[in-house]
């Protein structure tokens, strides 16, 4: 008989305190009843908080979507030897972050569910009702759109859980994607014009940018939909033509501590002071270990570091490209006490023998809390999608338009709207074939880092991760054996594995369930 591996999450209003250790680990403290919550304005602004902390926390973005997802990817590399699986593209059911990740997932889902089977099925007056339910709809959504992309079907969970209904059969594909597009819909009457409101909450363009970017993902999907590009269209341009974004002057300052929620921001992830209770592992993971970037005894690990290839391709494509320095750290860094660490290009071996990432550094990190936003989605990404769906329904000719807009911010150096250099030039004359490679290429000079890659590199489907991913990495001439590993040629790397913990624990589900491959 199975045995239930993980908690039954029908409380949702919690405070976590956080083990010491290198994973955050939630325990729930402090709960709150569901009469006491609803009962008023102020328990309605609580729940969603407390939604959201359910998204942010280590388990989910705030440190297993960093450990996993980006060595998984096939971008990145990861020193942590519990992750060695991930690292080499042989993800195991039973790896340490995805184990962590399923589970906060579903809690966050159920929370989304208690608020909205509370707000829907009860006469409520209070002025922030559609508000809140709209959050609760929007981040439902959200959560969803990132399982289907990474496990394909799952379970579909809509009403809070009970201990009636803890085992459901995986959903499929299409069954998830249809409440997806619901849910954010749904969020799209209810959520507030920008500044009528919190102005770090979705709005009714936020939810359209998400919808613009789950057509897209179907559309370009093997055996997907090419209608579905139009949908993508309609979204996006409605977001572009009427919504408050536009670049920042220069590329550089999206990245410098304490610019938080730009004019570019369509939505980020907001961390702030939380006393010593650990919120995120982001600024551990990227910085580098005693380097100046970090006060002295503070500790980080620098263990998520770009492949060397990905460092290469930008080098290769633009060799003058300002976003080089504003997302690297290479050749060498200033070490705590003095002297210099050599890292790729300088250095090719070892954890050293890459690049880190400069994005998500944090000088008044204190190795337990960081006021470091996540940016899960900003402008230049929507202009890029547009330039991406633009070329697959008309072809390049109007979708230049859109790419170069970020191309030009790229080559202001100083934010007075005049190039400073000749890199990365305005594209012309590409073919939509062209284009379509180009655009895919230069969506990981853009966003490196910042959560897209894994979407990426499978979204066009196997041959393009093989041409994108294994390719360049296993022929690599640097390609490090001692640290490195050389990518495995597998159809299983399009999805991740359901995790150990829901094939025990699931009745519905069972081993012949299991993704492809695993």
């Amino acid at each position: 008989m199975k045995q239930l591996k993980y908690p039954i999450y029908i409380l949702f209003i919690s405070f976590f305190s956080v083990a010491c250790s290198n994973l955050l680990e939630e325990d729930p403290q402090t709960f709150y009843n569901e009469d006491q919550v609803f009962s008023s304005e102020e328990g309605l602004e609580s729940a969603i908080n407390g939604l959201y902390s359910q998204v942010f926390s280590g388990a989910y973005y705030g440190s297993a979507w960093h450990g996993l997802l980006m060595p998984v990817s096939g971008k990145f590399f990861s020193s942590q030897n519990a992750n060695l699986d991930a690292n080499s593209l042989n993800t195991t059911p039973s790896n340490v972050w995805l184990v962590r990740m399923w589970p906060q997932m579903y809690a966050a889902v159920n929370t989304a569910n208690v608020i909205i089977n509370n707000l829907e099925n009860t006469e409520s007056e209070f002025e922030n009702r559609d508000i809140i339910l709209g959050q609760a709809y929007f981040v439902r959504a959200w959560v969803y759109f990132d399982l289907v992309r990474l496990f394909g079907g799952v379970p579909l969970r809509t009403l809070p859980t009970t201990a009636s209904d803890l085992d459901l059969p995986r959903a499929s594909k299409e069954e998830v994607y249809a409440l997806i597009i619901e849910d954010f819909e749904r969020s799209k009457a209810l959520l507030p014009a920008p500044a009528a409101y919190r102005p770090e909450r979705p709005t009714p363009f936020t939810a359209s940018a998400f919808l613009a970017k789950v057509y897209m993902t179907m559309a370009g999907e093997d055996g997907g939909d090419p209608a579905l590009w139009q949908k993508a269209y309609e979204e996006a341009q409605s977001v572009i033509q009427n919504g408050p974004y536009a670049l920042t002057p220069t590329f550089a300052e999206l990245f410098e501590p304490g610019n938080e929620n730009t004019v570019e921001s369509i939505f980020e992830i907001q961390y702030g002071n939380t006393g010593g209770i650990r919120n995120s592992d982001m600024i551990r993971f990227y910085t580098p270990a005693n380097s100046t970037f970090a006060p002295a005894n503070t500790v980080t690990f620098g263990r998520v570091r770009p492949n060397k290839e990905v460092f290469d391709a930008h080098v290769e494509r633009y060799p003058s490209d300002p976003r080089i320095d504003a997302t690297f750290i290479y050749d060498s860094y200033e070490k705590i006490g003095g002297g210099t660490q050599k890292v790729y290009p300088m250095n090719t071996t070892g954890n050293n023998g890459f690049a880190a990432i400069r994005k998500w550094l944090d000088p008044s990190f204190n190795g337990i809390t960081t006021t470091r936003n996540f940016i899960v989605f900003r402008y230049a990404d929507l202009l890029l999608m547009m330039a991406e769906i633009e070329n697959e329904i008309n072809g390049p000719d109007a979708a230049y338009t859109y790419v170069n807009q970020v191309l030009a911010r790229a080559r202001d150096i100083d934010g007075d709207g005049i190039s400073d250099v000749e890199q990365p030039a305005d594209w012309s004359g590409l073919s939509q074939e062209e284009f379509r490679t180009a655009i895919l290429q230069e969506r990981q000079f853009e966003l490196l880092a910042e959560g897209h890659a894994w979407f990426d590199t499978r979204r066009r489907g196997y041959e393009h991760f093989l041409e994108d991913v294994v390719e360049p990495h296993n022929n690599h001439p640097e390609l490090d054996l001692s640290k490195e590993f050389i990518y495995p040629i597998s159809i299983k790397n399009m999805l991740l594995p359901i995790p150990l913990i829901e094939i025990s624990g699931n009745q519905m589900i069972s081993p012949a369930d299991q993704n492809p491959g695993y």
